[in-house]
């Protein structure tokens, strides 16, 4: 992360002394305009194609058996009772 950071306050220097103005190439309506339809097209797919499945992953799927299931587990540890993995798994004979 901190890798890209640098690389692209580098890459704004070496724009800079190449007499590069990013403000005005961000201002500028003709940017401007590109940013919008790009927003829009994102929207669109977004909505059209990959929040229902984007969804469904996130609240039944992680949510419901991942994050659900790991916080139910860390409070039974802290409790001192025996977690899920604990009562399900097969118990080993004792020597």
């Amino acid at each position: 992360m901190i890798k890209w950071i640098i690389i692209a306050l580098i890459g704004l220097i070496i724009l800079g002394y190449l007499g590069f103005d990013i403000k005005k190439a961000v201002e500028a309506p003709v940017s401007q305009s590109n940013v919008e339809y790009v927003k829009n097209i994102v929207v669109y797919v977004w909505n059209t194609y990959l929040a229902k499945p984007a969804k469904y992953l996130w609240n039944d799927i992680f949510i419901r058996l991942i994050w659900t299931t790991a916080i139910d587990n860390l409070t039974k540890i802290k409790n001192g009772e025996p977690t899920n993995i604990q009562t399900s798994s097969p118990q080993l004979p004792a020597n």
